[in-house]
C-alpha cells in the first residue's frame, strides 16, 4: 500500500511540473511608487531624504532600506520632485512585513504584505503629494502565519551577549522558547534530540551543527534568521526538531561596503572578522566575509570551573555572488570553508591508585573541516508562477586523535596511550558528504475566493559515509564492575590488563528523495496552510512515509488570533557514527545484554498536535501561548562513549512530549524592546506493556543506554536527558538615540535530568546519594550543583540544580553624533558568577560545568 500511495504521489508531482525543490526561503518585492510627492521645502536641494523600509512584523525590526533617489531636473524649485516609480527589493526572507515609505523621518504610507514564495511579490504604494499627520494604511495587516517561529535581524543578534561571533548563534537558538542547552553547544528543542535543520539560502543542511560536530555558523553573515519550531510547513524534512532559516547578507545592501571587528576576553578569547560586498548597477552583487577565534574554553571543563584541556580555535570563509541575469532570471552562488580544532576535556594530571603511574596531561583532540558550495537559479515564468532550482555539496571531515595517534598500531604506541590518557584511548576519522539538488515550483491562484500560494517541489541527495572508530581503555577502573562506572565488557579492550584495541571501519553510501505539495489560503479572516510530503530514506534499510500538514491562523479581531495546527513528521536518525554504532564489531562490544535489540537506527515517527494565541496587547506589546503534544514511534535518543564527544544513536519505541511556550515581546517603547519567555517540556519513553526494552534500535552501552533499557520500575514513562520542566528566558534592548546602548539578557533552567542508583538499581534518597557520590569521588562544590530529592520513592530520577544567568553588554555607536562609523561594546556573561552544571553524568560520563563570569571588549567598523 505504501509503494502505491508513494507512486501516485511521484505522478502528481510530475503533473503539476518537471519536479519541484524545498525549502526555499526568500524571495523578491517590487515596491511601486506613485511618481510625485509634494513637500513644504523651498528648494529642491532642500528635500528631506527619502527611504523605502522593510519591517518585519513580529520583531519590528528592519530588514532593508532602500534610499528613494530624486530626479531634479534644471534645478526645478517648484517642491515637487520626480522620483524613480518602481523599487526591487532583493533577498527578502520569507515572512510578514511592513514596507513604509518615508521623507527624513515622517513616515508617509504604508502597506502590510506576506512574502512567501519565488513569485516576485508586488506593492503599491499611494504616497500623498502633502504630508499629512495622519498616515493612511493600505492593506490588511496579516501578521499571522500558522508556523511558530521566532524572527532575528541582524541588529539583534549583533546585540546578543556571546563570546565571539562564531557563538552568537547559540545565543540565538538559546533566545528562543523551547531550546534547552546541554553539553558542548549541543541544543534540545521541545523536548527532542539535537535533530536541528540549518537552511542556508535555501539549501538544506541536515548535519548536526554543533560545536562537537562541525563548526558553527558565522553571525556576521546573517541577515536575518527564522527559528521555526512548530506547525511546520511540508516543504521540511529530514531533520526537523526545528528549523534554522538563515538568510545571508548580499553585495544588494549597499553599492559599496565594508565592515570588521576585533574583540578580546576572558580565557584568552580572541577573535576577527571582516566583511565586504557591493554591486554594480543593482545586476551584479557581490559578498565575502572571514572570521576566526581562538580560546581556552572552546568545549565545557568536566572538572572544575577552570578550562581542562578545553582551548580550541575556528576559522569561517564564506563567499556569495548575486547575478540579474534577466528582469526574468536570477542566479545565486554560494560557497562557505570551515575549520576548527580543540581539546577534549579531561581531568589534566591525575594518579592512577591501581598501576601507581602519574600521568601527563592527555591531549585528545579533534580536528573539524567542512565546505559547501551552492547555487539556485530563480525564474519568473509569469506574472504568477516561478521556478526555482537548486544545487549543492557539503563535506565535512573529523578526525580525533589522542596524544597525536589515530590509531593503536605498535606496542609503543600500546605504552604511550596508557601513558598519557586518563580512561580511554580514542581515534576516529568520519567524513560525511551530501550531493544534491532540489527544484520548486510556485504559483498564485485564486481558488476558492482566496489568494492562494502553491508550492510544490521535489529533492534528491546522495550522501557517502565513511567512518574509522578505534578505542581502548587505559584505566583499569573502567573494565571492573567492582567500581563506580566499571563494565565487564570492556575487559577485552582494556591495554592494563592485555586487551587490544576495539577497531571498526565503514563506508557507505546512503540516498534521499523527498517531494511535496503545499497551499498557502488567505481569506478574510482565515489563513490555512495545506500540504502532504513524501520522504524516503535509504542508508542500512530502505525506509518511506507520508506526512500530512495542516495548519490554520483564525483572526477573531484585528489584535487576537487564534493557532492550530497537526503535523506527521518523519525525522531521519543521525548520520554521525550510525555506521560504526550499526557494525558486527559493535555488537561484539557490547555484549550479552543486547539481547535481540537490533543495531539499525530508524527514522524518528510522531504525531504533532498543537494550539496557540497570539495577542497584541498594545502598540508596543505582543503576546504567544502555545501549546503542543507529540506522540512517537522510534523515538531517537544517544549514548555516549564516556566524555568523549563520540554520540550513538538508539531508538526508543515510543515517546511521548508535552509542553507549552509563552513568550511576550516588547517594541518602540521609549527606546526599549525585547522578549520574554517561559516554556515547559515534559519528555519521556514509555515503557511497553510486554515488559521488554523500551530501547527498539541502537547501542545498549554506557549510563544512558542502561537508564533506557531498564527504566525504573515505579514509572510507566521515563525522563529523557532531553527532559526540562522550566526555562525562561529575557532579553531587554536600550538604544538611545545619541548612539549609546545596552542588552540585558537573562536564562532559567530548572536543569537537566540523571539517574542515581544504588547497585541493584534502588533509586537512593537525598542523604544517600549524598554518600554515595562522596564514595565516587565527588566533591561538595559538584554535589551542591545537584537537585538530588525524587518524586517518587525509590525512583533514581535526579536533575542538575535550577539555575539562572544574567548577562550584560553596553556600548557606544560613534556614527549618531560623531559621525564615526564605528562602535565599542563591553560584555560581561554570568554576571552574578553564578555556580551552575549543564549536566551531570554519574557514571559513565563526566559533569559538564557552565560559564563562569567572562568579559570581552569588541571594537567594529562599518564603511
Amino acid at each position: 500500500m505504501k509503494k502505491r500511495y508513494g507512486f501516485l504521489l511521484v505522478i502528481v508531482f510530475v503533473l503539476f511540473s518537471s519536479s519541484s525543490y524545498a525549502q526555499h526561503s526568500s524571495g523578491t518585492l517590487v515596491v511601486e511608487v506613485d511618481p510625485e510627492i509634494q513637500t513644504n521645502s523651498v528648494s529642491a536641494t532642500e528635500h528631506p531624504k527619502h527611504f523605502i523600509r522593510l519591517i518585519e512584523l513580529s520583531s519590528h525590526s528592519l530588514v532593508e532600506e532602500v534610499r528613494v533617489e530624486p530626479d531634479n531636473v534644471n534645478g526645478n524649485t517648484s517642491g515637487t520632485t520626480k522620483i524613480t516609480k518602481t523599487f526591487t527589493i532583493h533577498d527578502v526572507p520569507f515572512g510578514s512585513y511592513e514596507v513604509r515609505y518615508m521623507s527624513g523621518t515622517e513616515m508617509i504610507a504604508k502597506k502590510y504584505i506576506i512574502v512567501n514564495s519565488a513569485v516576485p511579490s508586488f506593492i503599491q504604494l499611494v504616497v500623498p503629494r502633502k504630508i499629512a499627520e495622519d498616515v493612511t494604511v493600505e492593506g490588511v495587516p496579516a501578521t499571522e502565519l500558522p508556523t511558530v517561529s521566532s524572527y532575528y535581524s541582524n541588529a539583534e543578534i549583533t546585540s546578543l551577549p556571546s563570546m565571539g561571533s562564531t557563538k552568537k548563534i547559540e545565543a540565538l537558538i538559546l533566545n528562543s522558547p523551547g531550546a534547552v542547552p546541554d553539553e558542548d553547544g549541543r541544543m534540545h528543542m521541545r523536548g527532542e534530540d539535537a535533530q536541528m535543520q540549518y537552511v542556508i539560502d535555501g539549501i538544506p543542511v541536515t548535519t548536526n551543527s554543533t560545536r562537537i560536530y562541525s563548526s558553527l555558523v558565522n553571525a556576521n553573515i546573517i541577515k536575518s534568521a527564522t527559528i521555526q519550531r512548530g506547525a511546520l510547513p511540508a516543504e521540511y524534512g529530514i531533520a526537523t526538531s526545528a528549523i534554522v532559516a538563515v538568510n545571508t547578507r548580499s553585495g544588494f545592501d549597499a553599492p559599496l561596503f565594508a565592515d570588521a571587528s576585533a574583540s578580546i576576553g576572558s580565557f584568552r578569547t580572541l577573535d576577527r572578522s571582516f566583511a565586504i560586498g557591493g554591486n554594480v548597477d543593482n545586476r551584479v552583487a557581490l559578498f565575502g566575509a572571514y572570521s576566526s577565534s581562538e580560546t581556552d574554553r572552546y568545549l565545557d571543563p568536566i572538572k572544575s570551573f577552570d578550562p581542562n584541556h578545553t582551548d580550541g580555535y575556528t576559522h569561517n570563509y564564506f563567499a556569495k555572488a548575486d547575478f540579474l541575469i534577466s528582469d526574468k532570471m536570477d542566479l545565486v552562488l554560494l560557497g562557505s570553508r570551515n575549520l576548527a580544532n580543540f581539546g577534549i576535556a579531561n581531568g589534566g594530571k591525575v594518579v592512577n591508585d591501581i598501576i601507581q603511574q602519574s600521568h601527563p596531561d592527555q591531549d585528545q583532540r579533534q580536528d573539524l573541516s567542512d565546505y559547501m558550495f551552492g547555487a539556485r537559479l530563480n525564474a519568473t515564468l509569469t506574472d504568477n508562477s516561478a521556478l526555482s532550482i537548486v544545487g549543492y555539496k557539503r563535506h565535512v571531515e573529523a578526525m580525533n586523535t589522542s596524544g597525536g595517534l589515530l590509531q593503536i598500531s605498535s606496542k609503543a604506541d600500546s605504552i604511550k596511550a596508557v601513558t598519557e590518557n586518563e580512561d580511554f584511548f580514542i581515534g576516529s576519522h568520519r567524513i560525511d558528504e551530501a550531493t544534491g539538488g532540489q527544484i520548486e515550483y510556485s504559483a498564485l491562484t485564486k481558488w476558492f475566493d482566496a489568494s492562494n500560494t502553491i508550492r510544490v517541489g521535489l529533492g534528491a541527495e546522495s550522501y557517502p559515509l565513511q567512518e574509522f572508530f578505534t578505542f581502548a581503555v587505559t584505566n583499569p577502573m573502567k573494565s571492573d564492575p567492582a567500581f563506580a562506572g566499571g563494565d565487564d565488557r570492556l575487559i577485552p579492550y582494556d591495554l592494563t590488563q592485555g586487551g587490544h584495541p576495539f577497531i571498526s571501519e565503514h563506508s557507505k553510501t546512503g540516498n534521499r528523495m523527498s517531494a511535496y505539495a503545499q497551499d498557502h489560503l488567505v481569506f478574510e479572516n482565515l489563513i490555512l496552510d495545506a500540504g502532504v510530503r513524501f520522504d524516503m530514506f535509504k542508508l542500512l534499510e530502505s525506509e518511506s512515509g507520508i506526512s500530512p500538514r495542516v495548519a490554520a491562523a483564525y483572526k477573531l479581531s484585528n489584535d487576537l488570533w487564534i493557532k492550530g495546527s497537526y503535523n506527521r513528521i518523519i525525522m531521519q536518525a543521525p548520520v554521525e557514527n550510525i555506521l560504526v554504532s550499526s557494525s558486527s564489531e559493535a555488537a561484539v562490544l557490547v555484549g550479552t545484554e543486547q539481547n535481540n535489540v537490533p543495531l539499525n537506527v530508524k527514522s524518528e515517527k510522531s504525531n504533532v498536535i498543537e494550539l496557540g494565541v497570539s495577542y497584541k496587547l498594545n502598540e508596543n506589546i505582543d503576546i504567544d501561548l502555545n501549546g503542543y503534544a507529540k506522540l512517537i514511534e522510534d523515538f531517537i535518543v544517544k549514548v555516549e562513549l564516556g566524555v568523549s564527544g563520540v554520540i550513538f544513536p538508539v531508538n526508543l519505541k515510543q515517546g511521548r512530549v508535552l509542553g507549552g511556550e509563552l513568550e511576550v515581546r516588547l517594541h518602540d517603547w521609549n527606546n526599549f524592546s525585547g522578549k520574554l519567555s517561559l516554556s515547559t517540556c515534559d519528555s519521556r519513553g514509555l515503557k511497553p506493556d510486554d515488559g521488554s526494552s523500551p530501547i527498539a534500535a541502537g547501542l545498549i552501552f554506557g549510563e544512558e543506554g542502561e537508564n533506557y533499557n531498564m527504566p525504573f520500575a515505579g514509572e510507566d514513562a521515563f525522563q529523557t536527558e532531553h527532559n526540562q520542566i522550566l526555562t525562561a528566558t529575557l532579553l531587554l534592548n536600550y538604544a538611545h538615540p545619541s548612539g549609546l546602548y545596552a542588552t540585558l539578557g537573562g536564562r532559567f533552567d530548572s536543569g537537566l535530568p540523571f539517574d542515581l542508583a544504588d547497585s541493584t538499581g534502588t533509586g537512593l534518597d537525598e542523604a544517600q546519594s549524598k554518600a554515595e557520590l562522596k564514595r565516587r569521588g565527588y566533591s561538595d562544590e559538584v554535589i551542591n550543583l545537584l537537585s538530588l530529592t525524587s518524586d517518587m520513592p525509590g525512583s533514581p530520577d535526579k536533575s542538575s540544580a535550577p539555575h539562572a544567568v544574567f548577562d550584560l553588554s553596553a556600548g557606544y555607536d560613534f556614527s549618531k553624533t560623531m559621525n564615526i562609523p564605528a562602535k565599542i561594546t563591553a560584555t560581561v556573561l554570568n554576571v552574578l558568577d553564578t555556580k551552575y552544571l549543564y549536566k551531570f553524568e554519574s557514571v559513565f560520563g563526566g559533569t559538564h560545568f557552565g560559564l563562569p563570569r567572562t568579559f570581552q571588549v569588541a571594537l567594529q567598523v562599518h564603511i
